[in-house]
Formats: structure tokens, C-alpha cells, sequence
């Protein structure tokens, strides 16, 4: 009878471990995956943040070379019409 009643409660012991046990492994699980959601969505963010980052220094760097290019253009212009002007003031002192 002893003997009976042990391997019930052993019987009892082992369902109740192994269902701790099951409850632990999908509660495991379902931090790992937490973590992996986390890990994936940080990625992702990194990822998104870094095209930004990219696409603003491109256009920084398109907007410095367009402004360059146009302080040369309007250099040039002044440099005429100070010409222009030099030659009207030379015509207008000969008449």
C-alpha cells in the first residue's frame, strides 16, 4: 500500500514538473521573442534613422555646392556690370 501511494505521489510530482516545466519553457519563449520584437523594431528604427541621416547630408551637401555655385555666378556678374559701369563712366567723360 506504501509502496502504491509513493508512485502516486511520484506519478503526481512528475506531472506537476513537468507542466512547470512547459509553463517556464513557453514563458521562455515568449521573453525571447519580446526580445527579438524589441531587438527587430530597434533595428528597424536604426535603420530608418540612418537613411534620414544619409538623405539630409546628400541634400546639405547639394544645397553648399548650389549656394558655392551661385555666390561664383553672382561674382562674376558684379565683376561685369562694374565693367559695364567703368565703360559708361569712360564714354560718357570722351562726349
Amino acid at each position: 500500500m506504501e509502496t502504491e501511494q509513493l508512485l502516486k505521489t511520484l506519478k503526481i510530482v512528475l506531472i506537476l514538473a513537468l507542466v512547470i516545466g512547459i509553463i517556464g519553457a513557453v514563458f521562455y519563449l515568449v521573453y525571447g521573442f519580446t526580445i527579438l520584437w524589441q531587438a527587430m523594431a530597434a533595428g528597424i528604427i536604426t535603420g530608418f534613422l540612418l537613411i534620414l541621416v544619409f538623405i539630409f547630408m546628400v541634400l546639405a551637401l547639394y544645397l553648399y555646392l548650389k549656394l558655392a555655385l551661385i555666390k561664383r555666378e553672382l561674382r562674376k556678374c558684379r565683376e561685369e556690370l562694374e565693367e559695364m559701369d567703368r565703360k559708361s563712366k569712360t564714354d560718357d567723360d570722351e562726349s
